[in-house]
């Protein structure tokens, strides 16, 4: 079985600096993230569009049953 371990390091110039090398084994192999360190600002405009297609009148309690009778009905 294979574990896998996350830990958090930089890239300067090329080369990786683990916030704490304690926690790398000797040896093994690696899989490689980088997380792009820019500041994203939030399209509100957009975000607003997509909030608009979402019924918020509607009670979900109530929707979930509807649609469990509707597949036992099926059965």
């Amino acid at each position: 079985m294979t574990t896998y371990n996350t830990i958090e390091a930089v890239v300067k110039e090329g080369i990786i600096y683990p916030l704490d090398p304690k926690k790398l084994p000797r040896e093994g192999k690696l899989l490689l993230i980088v997380l792009d360190g820019k500041d994203i600002q939030p399209d509100t405009e957009r975000i607003s569009g997509l909030l608009g297609w979402l019924k918020s009148d509607v009670d979900s309690v109530q929707w979930q049953q509807q649609i469990r009778a509707e597949w036992d009905k099926r059965l």
